[in-house]
């Protein structure tokens, strides 16, 4: 766990050159370019806001108030695609560039770091755009929300990154040695995403439900999707237990993920 820490803060320069170059290599040829980030989180707010605020419109018992419930998805929508694009993309970054890690000097933590940096940058340029829909709906709407408790934001974002890095971490090792990894992800992860409330609120579960709602509550990615709804679309600092949550899983899962990588390091040139 420290040795991968020390890694990636020692070649951090080496870290931003590669997530920098992964950026452009992404967009090069494309005539939007690092438009396409912006484009993409306004096509995903345009259809969920056609078809969950027109084609179906939500009951109230969702707890989710008066604001639309397209904003309430997008909300934890793209922290969950950072979250997912970094694992499936992380768990073959080793098996991508088997040439680099077969070299004694590189650092290959690097790889999988590179790809969660990168969906990160990508998160950070759709957040302008799902704050600007959500100002505009408070304006129409006449909802009273503080805008304080949006400077939580890169605190939230600060408190997941760990916990993706040591999934990417994690994943990346398992796959060089086990290719269907990756096709086990992908799958547990769509699981997931159905067990982490970004399409209902919490309060859906109520009443005969109440064993359903445990089971989402004990899901580790709940934490951060709570407090990014409670950030962004409630208007509201999420409450002291959520931090402490959210603090408890980044560092199980960074340790978990890190303990993984350097476990399997030695075997990574052979396997891959």
């Amino acid at each position: 766990m420290l040795r991968v820490a020390r890694q990636l803060f020692r070649f951090r320069g080496l870290l931003g050159t590669l997530t920098a170059r992964e950026l452009k290599a992404r967009y090069r040829g494309s005539v939007l370019g690092f438009l396409w980030s912006l484009a993409n989180p306004l096509l995903l707010l345009a259809v969920y806001s056609f078809v969950f605020g027109v084609l179906f419109k939500p009951a109230r018992s969702q707890g989710i108030g008066e604001g639309p419930y397209a904003l309430f998805i997008v909300s934890g929508l793209f922290p969950w695609i950072w979250l997912s694009a970094s694992t499936l993309e992380g768990s073959m970054s080793l098996i991508a560039n088997s040439g680099l890690i077969r070299k004694a000097v590189f650092p290959a933590e690097l790889l999988p770091m590179v790809v969660v940096l990168s969906n990160l940058v990508h998160l950070l340029l759709a957040m302008p755009v799902v704050l600007g829909a959500l100002v505009t709906s408070w304006v129409i709407t006449h909802r009273a929300v503080g805008g304080a408790p949006v400077v939580m934001l890169p605190l939230v974002i600060l408190l997941q990154l760990p916990m993706i890095a040591g999934l990417a971490l994690g994943a990346s090792a398992l796959t060089v040695h086990f290719k269907d990894v990756r096709d086990l992800l992908a799958n547990l992860l769509t699981l997931m995403f159905f067990l982490t409330p970004i399409l209902y609120h919490l309060d859906f579960f109520a009443g005969q439900y109440r064993l359903m709602a445990w089971v989402v509550r004990l899901n580790p990615f709940t934490p951060f999707t709570l407090a990014y709804q409670d950030v962004l679309f409630f208007g509201q600092a999420p409450p002291t237990l959520l931090w402490v949550q959210m603090g408890m899983v980044s560092v199980v899962f960074w340790t978990a993920g890190s303990w993984l990588f350097d476990r399997l390091r030695e075997t990574l040139v052979e396997a891959a």
